[in-house]
Parts: C-alpha cells; structure tokens; sequence
C-alpha cells in the first residue's frame, strides 16, 4: 500500500515531469510505456524487499522498537499476499516480456520479408529496363537500321511504359535520335550546344566504363525537367564508340513495386539521399532531400528506429540493392508502442485481479489462524472463564494446546488477584494517610507546627491578591528573635530548637483566627498575615505576641533561657500593592528598622 502510494503521489508524476522536461518525447505512448514500466519496477521492489525482510536474522533488528506492532493477522495476511502475488507478478513479467519479444520478432521478420522483397522487386525493375536498353543498343548496333531508329525506339517506349523518353546520342554526346517523335522533333530544332549532354553522368560513365549504367535521381531537360532516373548503355561499331542510347524511367511508375500494405511505407533514395519514390503517406516528392538519422529514444531491444526530417519517427529495415541505392520499409514508431502498452495495461489488469483474489484468500486464511487466538485473548483479558469446547474445524493443535494453557493460567491468576486485591485495599489505605502526612509536612514546619516557607508563599499566593481585590485591611509582619545566635553559641542548637518551638506555640495562641496566616520563614525570622477587622486590632495582636515572648522562659538543663523579639509591620488600609515581593521588602526594612533601634519593639508603618 505505501509502495502504491509512493508512485502514485511522488514517483509517477515526478517520472513525468522528468520525462516533459528533460527528455524530449512527443510520444503519449511513449510516456505512457515508461511511466507503466517505472511503476511495475517499484511494486517488483517493493515485493523483493518485502520477501527478503522475512529472511533477515531478528538480532539485525533494533531492540527497542518505537512503533506498536502490526496486528498477527495483518502481518499473516502481508506474507501471504506477498507470497501469492510476487510469483505471480514475476511470472506475468517474464510472460508480457516474451510477448514483447515476440512481437519485436515478428516486426523484424515482417521488415525483413518485406525490404528483401522489395530490394528483388526493385533490382528486377531496375534489371528488367537495363535488359531492355541493351537488347535496344544491340539493335541500334546492327547495320541496316539506319532508316529504322525512330521507328524502333518509338515501339520500344510503347512495350515498356517505366520509360518515358528515350534518346541516342554520337560519341559526341549530341542528341541525334529521340522518341517520342513529337518531343524529339522539337528536340532538333534546338542548337546541337544544347543537345550536348557530355555533363551527364549516364553518358560519362557508360562512354568510360563501357558497361550500362543506372543513375542516381536527377532532374531532366531538352525532353522536360521531370525527375528522372537513367538507364544508358554504350553504342559501338565494332570497337569503336557511337555514343550512348539512354532510357529515362519514370518514378512514378515505383508505385508498382510499392506494396506495403497498411501501417507500412517504403522509401527508396539514391546515394546522395535524394527521393527516388515514397508511399504517398511520406508526403515527398522525388528529388526531395531527405535527412535521416537513428532515434536515440529506443523502447525496443532489437527493433531500430529512425527520425526523418528531424519530425517523424519510424522503425525501419535499411537494405541497398547493387548500384547504391536504400531501400527504407518504414512501420510507425507507435504501432508497436500501442502493443506494448496495451500488453502493460493487460499485465497491470492481470495483477489487480491476482492481488484481488489472492488478497481474499490471505485475508480468510489469516483470520482462521488469529481469530481463535483474538477470541481467546478476548476471553482472558476480560476476566471470562475460558471455555473448554470441542475444536473446530479451523482450529490446530496449537491453539488448542494454548487454550488448555490460558485455562489453568486463568485459575492461577484469578486466585492470585483475589489475593492482590485485599494487599492493594490495605496498602492504599495506608497510602492515602501517608500522602496526608506528607502533603502537611511539605507545607508546615516540622519543628515548630506552623506553616513552613513553601506553605506561607502558597496561601498569599491564593489570599493576598483576593485580600487587595477587596480592599480587606492587611498587614505583613516578619518577626525575628534577638540574638538568637547568642542562644546557639551559648546553650547548643537543642536549645535553640526548644526556644523555636515555644515560639511556635506561643504564635498560634495568639493568631487564632481563620483570617490570620502564620508561618516560619526561616531560621529564628517568622512571618505573620494578618486580614480583616481594623489595623489597631493588628498591632494589638503583635504587641501582645511580644510581651508574651518577652516573659517567656525556656528551661534547658536547669537553666532558664529568656529572650525577645523584633518585628516589622507594613499595612495596607487605602492603597493596596498586589506586589507581594514589595510588601515583604517593606516589612523587612521595618524589622531592620526595629532591630537598630535597640531590638524588642515593634516598627509599623501604613498605607
């Protein structure tokens, strides 16, 4: 599926915009071809790389495995799949790829047949008109035909149509005879300069050589200018040369051997790659120059391709025949493309239906193997007894020995839960009461059973800014015992600890109300929130803490430990601060205030 997903999103129209753009193609089918051929090519690696990952040793794997496991049946149902459809897929490559072949074949032998055939024909059209004008030379050669040249020439053009003028010539290339009469009549009337034609190639080489000659295509004169091709043959009298008597064949008459059939083209051309004839669907004319050059966008292993003018494309058998002509049988480029593509999309047709059908038959085979396993596990997560039945017929061995297992294994932890759950009963009862205990001591003073720092900061956090919303009076004060290092030094951390404590209870006989907050905040420094009812109330209450602990005795090893305190009060009556850092340093510099005042006081200030 991801495989599908991948050429289908990415590579496919990335193959296709590579192929618009880079490679020159103008073929639909072409693109077609290798778009198809591209996709088969990943879903064949696809399907290697997914059978091979079933061979690879598990310690290749990583350990720790960061995605949730594929369900069995799901991962049954892939083996199967794979299994099933990669024979398949490979068997119908090596199929279509024989089909392919075979169809390459078979346009070979076709070409062959068919440009063997022509080069005969041609050579035989050629041979029969060079005959032709040899048994006309032989004639012209004899004596006592003089008188009869014209006339001999005239029923020579009528027994072979292919010619359409024939001239003789005397060793000095001047035209002295012509049929037809009427063309050479008005042939003589020209000057004998015009009637030279020494310049021509049918008339060199048949006066140099001695032998007959047929030329490449030219364009005729005297006779006309039509495009013609030459056959000539060399005049003697005994051994001495006359001159030349010269054939010119018409190309039209080509048309004879033109016998292609449908699909198929043929294109003769001469040695210096000018038109001798083309199947009227070439659209050329004779004498027309043509450029041919090999296709380097080949989709076939054997079958070769050309370009024609530089537009179209064509497969082709090249043959020559022996005075240097080409003979081209031309089949359209796309004909076979179409074939291939049809036997691609018959291919894709065939694996859809495959993977269908086999897709099914995973999917039923993966579910008689998981789902008695699923019903089972079903049974045992679900705290149900595990039944004891009869197999079915989709069961195995396996499974039932592993339900016989999960039955006794479910007594087993039955029993135990049981067992668990009354530990668990009483062990979270004990929990609860000692999160209680823990959650009291994370916010109170262990030593003194007032709140601690981290528990204060908790309830100004909530109360003071509700306290400023309201506009309810409050004050701060920080308290601090006088020379309690004195006490430490002197008496012993014990003792300071005992003088810590009795502070402790003394600030909660004092403080008793729901509105007041009081708590250690470090050391011998203690901290008190005092809301509502009236600010002198709120000195009343500190100045009362301070004479308490002013007459306050501890006693530690027969001795009698006295001490005072000094504390610093900021209120806030009309202008409230929501800052609460602010407030805190304010009655900081109260208490320093307090203390270099000579200790034991108490320095308020209001706002």
């Amino acid at each position: 599926m991801a495989d599908m997903l991948f050429w289908g999103l990415i590579g496919i129209p990335f193959a296709l915009v590579v192929l618009l753009t880079v490679y020159d193609i103008n073929s639909t089918d072409f693109t077609q071809v290798i778009l198809i051929k591209q996709a088969l090519n990943g879903l064949l690696n696809a399907s290697i790389a997914t059978i091979i990952r079933a061979f690879i040793p598990f310690r290749w794997y990583s350990p720790v495995t960061k995605t949730k496991p594929p369900k069995l049946s799901k991962r049954i149902f892939e083996l199967c799949l794979i299994s099933i459809a990669m024979p398949s897929l490979v068997i119908m490559l090596i199929l279509s790829n024989n089909s392919a072949n075979k169809l390459e074949r078979e346009l070979i032998e076709e070409l062959d047949i068919r440009a063997e055939h022509l080069r005969e024909r041609t050579e035989n059209y050629q041979m029969t008109h060079v005959k032709a004008m040899e048994t006309l030379a032989a004639s012209l050669n004899s004596d006592g035909l003089n008188g009869h040249k014209q006339f001999l020439m005239d029923s020579w053009l009528e027994r072979y149509p292919g010619f359409i003028t024939m001239i003789v010539t005397d060793s000095d290339g001047v035209v002295v005879s012509g049929a037809p009469k009427e063309s050479f009549e008005k042939l003589l009337q020209a000057p004998a300069k015009q009637r030279r034609v020494t310049d021509r190639d049918y008339f060199k080489v048949a006066r140099d050589t001695g032998l007959p000659y047929v030329s490449d295509v030219f364009r005729g004169r005297g006779f006309g200018n039509d495009p013609i091709v030459a056959v000539s043959v060399p005049l003697y009298q005994g051994n001495r040369f006359q001159g030349i008597v010269e054939g010119s064949l018409n190309l039209p008459q080509f048309e004879r051997i033109d016998n292609s059939g449908v699909g198929s083209s043929i294109l003769v051309i001469d040695s210096t790659s000018k038109v001798i004839y083309g199947s009227a669907r070439l659209e050329l004319k004779p004498l027309d120059l043509v450029s041919i050059k090999d296709n380097e966008q080949h989709y076939a292993n054997t079958i070769m391709s050309l370009v024609l003018n530089g537009n179209d494309t064509y497969n082709y058998k090249k043959i020559e025949t022996s005075n240097g002509w080409s003979i081209y049988v031309l089949s359209d480029y796309d004909d076979l493309l179409v074939a291939y593509k049809n036997n691609f999309y018959a291919l894709l047709l065939g694996i859809l239906l495959i993977s269908l059908l086999a897709s099914r038959v995973a999917l039923k085979f993966s579910l008689h193997i998981t789902r008695p396993l699923e019903r089972l596990v079903e049974y045992f997560s679900s705290h149900q007894p595990v039944p004891a039945k009869a197999a079915s017929y989709f069961s195995s061995r396996e499974i039932e020995s592993v339900r016989e297992q999960l039955r006794e294994a479910q007594h087993i932890m039955i029993d135990f839960q049981e067992e668990l759950k009354e530990q668990v009963e009483t062990q979270t009862k004990e929990l609860v009461v000692l999160n209680e205990e823990l959650e009291r001591l994370s916010t109170h003073d262990v030593l003194t059973g007032i709140l601690n720092r981290r528990g204060f900061e908790q309830v100004m956090g909530n109360v003071y800014p509700l306290a400023c919303r309201n506009k309810t009076p409050a004050t701060l004060a920080i308290m601090d015992l006088d020379n309690f290092k004195h006490i430490n030094d002197t008496y012993g951390h014990s003792a300071g600890d005992l003088c810590l404590m009795a502070v402790g209870k003394t600030i909660r006989e004092v403080f008793q109300r729901d509105s007041d907050y009081v708590g250690r905040f470090g050391g011998e420094e203690f901290i008190a929130l005092i809301l509502g009812g009236s600010i002198e109330h709120h000195l009343e209450l500190l100045e009362q803490l301070r004479q308490k602990i002013n007459k306050l005795t501890v006693p530690h090893e027969n001795k009698d430990i006295q001490f005072t305190i000094s504390i610093g009060a900021y209120s806030q009556v009309e202008r409230y601060e929501a800052g609460y850092e602010r407030v805190i340093s304010r009655a900081d510099k109260l208490l320093y205030k307090s203390k270099e005042a000579g200790r034991n006081r108490i320095s308020h200030q209001s706002q």
